[in-house]
């Protein structure tokens, strides 16, 4: 599933034109098709009405959410909000460019570009809000965001549940997934099945650090080729840990050990995250 990289990255390449693509912002929806309507939530005919004739004025990223805002034909502000869930991804290809398979809608774009909602596994929508803030609201603190201290994280951490179900808790951390929080856990080297409220002071201080740096490794890398493992399985893994349950250990060469916590598959370092 993409998480907080993968969808930091797309909206890099939406805003800029990353990859050999073209930039969405600034640009004019001319027309909006919906081949498939059911990823619309809500009204489809209202969501086309509204961002038909409407020009893109800013792309950004709220946890897992990519966030569209556009000005209307009736100058009105309105924001379009896209969730990859599984296996979505969001392309904008310069004219001529052939059309990806699996789209779920599509807009032509004002140079000519066509704008791709794609999604194999048809779990991905979009949807308009009329309050960001509200559909946001029971969403937790952006882990790379400046006022995300240490301290901030040690406040959020209540309660006896594993650490993992913790962090996978979006009204913990926002942006968090199964891929970087078994990667965060393996750099601050503590068992996903610890207790929440076990973790000592430096255990939250190491956790703080791994996350921010599994999570600015993986965007920096992401920008020179986004090929997330489901795409294409036959890639090297990027990862230290995650889907790679058996190989060694790339710190310590013990083999790495799988077992599930809150439902999810868990690779971990049983010797250089022994458990508590």
């Amino acid at each position: 599933m993409p998480e907080l990289p993968e969808v930091e990255t797309i909206c890099w390449r939406l805003r800029e034109g990353g990859h050999g693509e073209t930039a969405l912002v600034g640009r004019t929806l001319l027309a909006v098709h919906l081949p498939d309507p059911a990823v619309v939530v809500g009204d489809a005919r209202v969501l086309t009405d509204v961002l038909t004739g409407a020009t893109v004025t800013a792309v950004w990223r709220r946890a897992k959410w990519i966030v569209v805002e556009v000005v209307t034909v009736d100058e009105a502000a309105a924001t379009l909000l896209i969730h990859l869930k599984m296996t979505g991804d969001v392309h904008v290809l310069p004219s001529g460019s052939e059309a990806p398979r699996f789209v779920r809608l599509k807009a032509d774009l004002d140079d000519g570009s066509g704008l791709f909602f794609t999604d194999p596994r048809r779990f991905g929508h979009v949807e308009l809000s009329a309050n960001v803030d509200d559909a946001f609201k029971d969403l937790g603190p952006e882990p790379l965001d400046e006022a995300f201290t240490a301290r901030a994280l040690r406040a959020r951490l209540r309660g006896r549940r594993p650490i993992k179900a913790t962090l996978l808790d979006q009204a913990t951390v926002a942006g968090l997934g199964n891929i970087y929080v078994d990667e965060s856990l393996w750099l601050a080297r503590i068992h996903p099945q610890t207790r929440t409220d076990a973790l000592s002071d430096d255990d939250v201080v190491n956790l703080h650090r791994g996350i921010r740096h599994a999570l600015r490794a993986s965007i920096e890398a992401s920008k020179d080729e986004l090929a997330w493992r489901y795409q294409n399985r036959g890639a090297p893994s990027p990862f230290q840990v995650y889907d790679r349950g058996g190989e060694p250990c790339l710190r310590c060469g013990a083999p790495l050990a799988t077992t599930t916590v809150a439902g999810r598959t868990t690779v971990f370092c049983p010797t250089c995250q022994p458990a508590v």
